[in-house]
């Protein structure tokens, strides 16, 4: 599974007075502008469906792109998607039920209920598998390096490829993400029940919740409504690597619906499932904000838990602020699609927080010498908050450094510990980045010097004065006793 970028920068510093609350017809409206004008953004790649939701009710539902292209069928909000990795917060409730009933405690060690394993990983518990702390080495990744993501396996025989392979650290001493604990938590379900580990998920959340769209994907399954997963080569559509879904088994081998995820979303805030203390427990971070089967961060300066997932074909995500009742799914069935800035963008239309409708922008030539007069080191004050893939909001202090650098004929920026971007000109003061939808405008002095800019993104501006050069060393500053030349 993949972690999906959110964004390079997130500027959180400007605050304003707030208009009259908006209707749920204007909030919809809003909604439907924006993905309007995301599909019409040229540096988007989106295909699949939205929802948005607030008070447990809809907001907006609507499907974008095929689910099929061979035979042109449209996506709606009723296409079945694989999930991916939004897969484990359902085994993760899977396990809770099970220890809430008093039939596993979650310092378990895995050992005992799972025998086909090497020795080493007896010392993971189920917490750690639920938190990702247990050490335990990915099989995903090693089965693509071996070529067999495309063939059926056994679950007895999942990890035959890891039996000499011990464990990545000593349980519990940091985190790493590991499909193969999620697998190995569907097996203690099935030794515990007596059950396929899909039987005991259908009778005790989706039969529950109505979640009539919801199950598990197979090869062999025919499924109506299955949305079909693509890439794109050189802008053509292809079908991507396959995989066998077995390779995933309980780590994210699930189909649903925005739909269906909004009325699992609003089971969280009953005890029709689990009790409020056992999900309290599954939200609390054990370590890099992950929990059991969700992350929780800080987007907007609010709560948000969410989990993002990817599968060769699919790319999905889940937000929800707990606090504010407003959940936000994005589904999609195309390799690269922009789910996480989707799902930013229409949690901040439902929370009143500022966003900018994407606007393709032009590249305009102009003299490559003129980018000499910017670069630099321009320090960003007030301080800004990054939000970063699986580590939320973090306050870049005393302040952050955009730095602005030039390679060849090419002007770029670098922000504090975040990726290089390249800058493309509107004109010799105005720039932007299509990918990372960021408008930059310099500020010069009479000699062309650029001694300020204008950074925005996501609604919000935020101005960055040049850094100054440090001073030059004087002839005093020199040690005492060094022979100087001349």
């Amino acid at each position: 599974m993949t972690r999906v970028m959110v964004l390079i920068l997130l500027i959180l510093s400007v605050t304003g007075l707030r208009a009259a609350e908006p209707t749920i017809d204007d909030l919809a409206a809003r909604c439907d502008g924006y993905m309007k004008a995301r599909m019409a953004y040229q540096a988007t790649k989106f295909s699949g469906a939205v929802l948005a939701a607030k008070n447990g009710q809809t907001v907006y539902a609507q499907g974008f792109g095929l689910a099929n292209r061979e035979y042109d069928i449209p996506n709606t909000p009723k296409t079945r998607f694989r999930l991916a990795s939004v897969s484990k917060q359902f085994t993760a409730t899977g396990i809770m039920i099970l220890e809430h009933e008093g039939k596993l405690k979650l310092d378990d060690s895995v050992a005992k209920y799972v025998s086909q394993i090497p020795e080493s990983w007896g010392k993971a518990t189920l917490h750690h598998l639920l938190s990702h702390t247990g050490g335990v080495p990915e099989n995903l990744r090693p089965a693509l390096f071996k070529g067999m993501w495309g063939q059926y396996v056994a679950r007895d025989r999942l990890f035959d490829h890891l039996k000499n392979v011990p464990l990545s650290f000593e349980p519990g001493v940091k985190f790493s993400y590991s499909n193969t604990g999620y697998a190995l938590l569907g097996r203690v379900i099935e030794k515990i029940t007596g059950k396929s580990y899909e039987e005991f998920l259908r009778e005790r959340i989706f039969v529950p919740l109505e979640m009539h769209d919801t199950g598990f994907d197979s090869r062999k399954l025919v499924l109506k409504n299955r949305a079909v997963g693509y890439a794109l080569e050189k802008d053509v559509y292809v079908h991507p690597l396959f995989i066998d879904l077995s390779q995933v088994d309980a780590a994210g081998s699930m189909y649903s619906t925005v739909e269906d995820l909004l009325k699992w979303d609003n089971s969280l805030y009953t005890e029709r499932i689990l009790p409020a203390s056992s999900w309290e427990r599954m939200w609390t971070p054990v370590k890099e904000n992950y929990g059991y089967g969700w992350q929780r961060l800080k987007v907007f300066g609010r709560t948000l838990v969410s989990h993002d997932g990817g599968l060769p074909g699919f790319v999905t995500t889940t937000w929800r602020f707990p606090k504010e009742r407003v959940f936000v799914a994005v589904l999609a069935n195309l390799e690269g699609s922009a789910v996480s800035r989707i799902a930013l963008d229409l949690s901040a239309i439902l929370l009143g927080e500022p966003y900018d409708l994407p606007v393709n922008r032009t590249e305009v030539a102009v003299d490559p010498n003129v980018f000499d007069g910017v670069v630099g080191e321009y320090l960003v004050r007030p301080a800004v908050t990054a939000v970063l893939p699986w580590f939320g909001e973090r306050e870049l202090r005393p302040a952050a450094i955009l730095t602005v650098s030039r390679r060849e004929n090419f002007l770029f920026a670098q922000m504090t510990g975040q990726g290089r971007f390249r800058l493309l000109p509107e004109s010799a003061d105005r720039y932007f980045s299509p990918a990372d939808e960021i408008q930059i405008r310099f500020i010069r002095d009479e000699t062309g010097r650029g001694v300020a800019l204008v950074l925005r993104q996501q609604g919000r501006e935020v101005k960055a004065e040049r850094k100054p050069p440090p001073p030059e060393k004087s002839e005093s500053s020199q040690p005492r006793g060094e022979k100087r030349d001349g």
